[in-house]
């Protein structure tokens, strides 16, 4: 863990309005290093090179802090698997995040991660399903967030009942097509939520584009949510 991987992220990070102190990136990199070493058993991600893993884990991750900064309450992490972007949102934005991840082996890694980065404001890992965690705590958070989870329409009826009314889905995606933006706003509407906001932007130095789409909790869905687990893909509502 180098003084230049550590500047490389508090730079990326200012490019997409982030500010991150020296602490938080030594931490940010604490996590990026147990992912890689994990990754050989656990098959957390397809980046390897520690480079690549900066720019399209990390950088990836903060680009959504301007965003969640603007919401309150217990953040959400949906399939969270290697802890992105739920562990550098707790760590920049200094608050819980359930990392919601179905996979067992996956969820017992983020709960050493959580050990081992001092708790993460009271962060916790969760071995459950989507739908399982709306059924035990309907509408406990502020904010969801999904990074390259799911189809838009799947996903925005996986976090409807997890939000808290005026609160928001920020759903993490590469360049979807206007057929899938349009399913997920007409699956928004059934499940109570209305998208707000669509935001393109490109990653610094790696060039990739991405999309950051803003959900927000509206009204109540106009059917019985969650339903069981495995149809919203199955047979999405949009």
């Amino acid at each position: 863990m180098g003084n230049g991987e550590r500047a490389q992220i508090i730079e990326l990070a200012a490019e997409v309005g982030v500010v991150v102190t020296e602490s938080q990136a030594s931490m940010l990199l604490a996590h990026m290093d147990k992912v890689l070493a994990a990754n050989e058993l656990l098959n957390l991600t397809a980046i390897k090179d520690r480079a690549s893993a900066i720019r399209l884990h990390v950088v990836d991750s903060l680009a959504l802090v301007p965003y969640v900064s603007r919401t309150e309450g217990r953040i959400g992490d949906i399939g969270s698997g290697a802890g992105y972007p739920g562990v550098p949102l707790s760590i920049v934005c200094s608050r819980p995040v359930d990392l919601i991840e179905s996979a067992k082996k996956k969820a017992r890694f983020l709960e050493e991660c959580i050990q081992s980065l001092g708790g993460l404001s009271g962060s916790e890992s969760l071995p459950m399903r989507a739908e399982q965690v709306a059924e035990a705590h309907p509408g406990l958070y502020g904010c969801v967030t999904a990074r390259a989870l799911t189809s838009l329409p799947s996903l925005v009826e996986l976090a409807s009942p997890l939000i808290r009314d005026g609160g928001h889905l920020l759903a993490m995606k590469g360049s979807p097509t206007a057929q899938e933006m349009e399913a997920g706003r007409t699956a928004a509407d059934v499940v109570g939520l209305e998208e707000s906001e669509s935001v393109e932007y490109v990653l610094p130095e790696s060039g990739e584009r991405r999309t950051l789409i803003r959900y927000t909790k509206t009204g109540s869905p106009r059917v019985q949510l969650p339903r069981r687990i495995g149809l919203a893909q199955k047979r999405p509502l949009g």
